[in-house]
């Protein structure tokens, strides 16, 4: 049998993905919440907790519970992920063309270090898991609105770093990617992959979001094709982009591959019948 709290917040959840309680507002109190479903105090804050847990609502002590913004009620920026340009460079898609770097909890813009890689972006690198690899590290975000931001860990390969030492230090106008195709002669290339996960403390207070709520995260893969390519080749960069999963959906066109290019052959095999069954 389902623990009654589970049946309280199953009901409250309804409550808010139908807009009874629409984000920026007061939910009821435990007192309330006790009134309507005949439950006890300790049942009514475990109803909370776990409409918590799920990035729906926060507690503040004194305050109350209060209706947080989620992507079942409203796709505050859908990311479109394509490499744009304008004067300052290249950015990730026309919805955070107005976006800058903001500042860390000591002011400065770009933290460039060396530090442990990663075991995933080590594999892509090629390099040995926990090595000793550069990275910058920036909050990029809207400046008018502070919930609108992102981590971005930029992890160089060694090599390329040997090669241009002013990627350890300031860019200049353009940043790494604008140093790297005038050092080569050639544009830069990128893929992306995209995950989840719960953000640790200090990902979740530097994106300003709950550490219980899921964190979306985009691998993106800077490769330098050989001449006449455009894909493929030398792993340059990977960065490492963080964002709360309760503030961004990442959106992409489907195309149709060249098996499903119109006009189509007619279907010649029955969807629903065994999955041993072949089409003609």
């Amino acid at each position: 049998m389902t623990a009654l709290y589970r049946h309280v917040a199953a009901e409250l959840r309804e409550d808010i993905v139908r807009g009874v309680y629409r984000a920026g507002t007061m939910m009821p109190s435990l007192d309330e919440i006790c009134v309507r479903f005949s439950v006890g105090k300790a049942t009514a804050a475990a109803a909370y907790k776990v409409l918590e847990a799920e990035g729906l609502v926060t507690t503040h002590q004194g305050r109350g519970t209060i209706v947080l913004s989620h992507p079942d009620l409203i796709r505050l920026t859908v990311r479109s992920r394509q490499i744009e340009r304008d004067a300052y460079g290249y950015y990730s898609g026309p919805e955070v063309m107005h976006w800058r770097a903001l500042p860390h909890a000591d002011g400065t813009l770009t933290r460039v270090i060396t530090a442990p890689v990663p075991a995933d972006v080590a594999e892509i690198l090629g390099v040995t898991a926990g090595a000793p690899l550069t990275v910058r590290r920036r909050i990029v975000g809207d400046p008018k609105i502070g919930e609108h931001r992102q981590l971005a860990d930029s992890w160089l390969a060694p090599r390329l770093v040997e090669e241009l030492p002013a990627l350890s230090g300031d860019t200049g106008l353009g940043g790494t990617y604008d140093r790297v195709e005038e050092w080569a002669g050639r544009p830069l290339a990128w893929r992306e992959e995209v995950s989840a996960r719960i953000p640790s403390p200090d990902e979740a207070e530097a994106l300003r979001m709950p550490v219980t709520t899921p964190m979306l995260r985009v691998v993106r893969v800077t490769t330098l094709p050989e001449e006449g390519q455009e894909q493929g080749g030398r792993v340059i960069e990977v960065q490492d982009i963080r964002m709360s999963s309760a503030r961004f959906a990442v959106g992409y066109p489907l195309l149709r591959g060249e098996s499903a290019r119109w006009p189509v052959s007619p279907a010649t095999g029955d969807y629903y019948s065994a999955a041993t069954d072949e089409p003609e």
